[in-house]
């Protein structure tokens, strides 16, 4: 059985860690080489190893969830102190930094799945999901608002290398809490490791699709990929407009504060769905809800104060749809294609990501907000419906 508070811990100190790391490392980019383009680049990297994904789930669902969990892991904390090294006493190698971040971000793409996958094999009462599911999400989003803050803070008197110094040894404490974590649970799939051995890359990537083919005969988890490949435009250039709107106003300090009212109402969002019952219809009307909160902006782009209240509002429908959409997935995926199917949905979640930041960037410029905004909204829109179109086979 898992060990939930060890867990919940882990997860606090390494995933602090972990949001340390990203404010700082790109502040560290932008500071060393004056250059918005590099900082593109990178952001880019770590989208494109995201949209990747689907090629990482076969490997993971042919291997122990909870071996693959602690390697990537183990290899995490490592690749964070090679950084650290480059960072200090290598400076001048920015481009070794970004390589070693690149690999950080597939470590990140390893981890992820088989730490949700730890999740259905050590829960045996599926009620238990959305609850588990809840809190998971409300740390996350506590450490990324404590990320945000402390990054600033931090900065402000400590150098680049120190702080990602202390995120490694972070990440150090929370693999250990982790292994704590899990050392009731046993080693799954260690039969499926001699089959893997033995298979060779033609039979990988006939796995790689198997996820997807997986996905097509389950009407909820369809309609959801493409829905989640309608979000993936659309939420990159929802985070292009928060800067430009701070810096319009004049005030650099707002755009941290957008951040924070969003990332408060998801941790609200994520406490309300602990307590609701995962249902395909609950999803698809808190999806297509969370645009109203967009629509409203349309007039309100100049009051900062009404500006902040709807992005927090937006933060609560976003997060209960995330939360009772990943329960749904979790208790309707079979144990040995659930692998596949998270990094299939991770990969059309984030496979928008670079076009929508570039195409975006230039209708800022040329047109504004305000069409974006209308875009975004639509997009979540249709989303939402094409989810609330789902007919389930059997009752969820």
């Amino acid at each position: 059985m898992l060990e939930k508070k060890p867990y919940l811990l882990a997860r606090l100190v390494s995933g602090l860690g972990n949001s340390l790391y990203g404010m700082v490392f790109i502040w560290w980019i932008q500071i060393q080489t004056k250059s918005s383009t590099m900082v593109g680049i990178t952001n880019a990297i770590f989208t494109v190893t995201a949209a990747l994904s689907i090629f990482y789930g076969p490997f993971i669902d042919s291997h122990s969830f909870k071996k693959t969990s602690i390697y990537s892991m183990v290899i995490q904390v490592v690749l964070l102190f090679m950084l650290t090294a480059v960072i200090i006493y290598f400076s001048q190698s920015y481009i070794l930094a970004i390589i070693i971040a690149g690999l950080l971000s597939i470590c990140d793409e390893f981890f992820n799945p088989a730490d949700r996958a730890i999740l259905k094999e050590s829960l045996l009462d599926e009620t238990e999901m959305s609850s588990i599911i809840s809190k998971i999400n409300i740390v996350d989003q506590l450490v990324n608002v404590g990320g945000i803050a402390l990054s600033g803070s931090l900065l402000a008197f400590m150098a680049s290398g120190d702080i990602i110094l202390a995120c490694a040894c972070l990440s150090l404490l929370g693999l250990l809490l982790l292994i704590a974590a899990l050392r009731k649970i046993p080693v799954h799939n260690a039969f499926k490791e001699k089959e893997s051995q033995a298979e060779g890359l033609t039979k990988y990537w006939q796995k790689i699709f198997s996820g997807y083919s997986y996905i097509k005969e389950n009407v909820f988890l369809l309609h959801y990929l493409w829905s989640g490949l309608l979000y993936s435009f659309a939420q990159p250039a929802m985070i292009l407009i928060l800067p430009r709107i701070a810096a319009k106003a004049g005030q650099p300090a707002l755009y941290s504060t957008f951040y924070i009212c969003i990332l408060a109402g998801i941790i609200l969002g994520a406490l309300i769905a602990g307590k609701m019952k995962a249902k395909i219809i609950t999803v698809g009307w808190a999806w297509t809800i969370s645009a109203i909160p967009l629509i409203l902006m349309l007039f309100s782009l100049k009051n900062m104060v009404l500006l902040c209240a709807l992005l927090f509002l937006f933060g609560p429908v976003t997060s209960i749809h995330n939360v009772l959409a990943e329960s749904v997935i979790q208790t309707s995926t079979a144990d040995n294609y659930l692998g596949r199917v998270l990094t299939t949905i991770r990969t059309f979640a984030n496979i928008g990501g670079p076009v929508s930041s570039v195409v975006s960037g230039i209708i800022l410029d040329h047109v504004g907000e305000k069409f974006i905004i209308v875009l975004c909204a639509s997009l979540i829109i249709i989303g939402g419906i094409n989810i609330l179109l789902a007919r389930p086979k059997k009752t969820i």
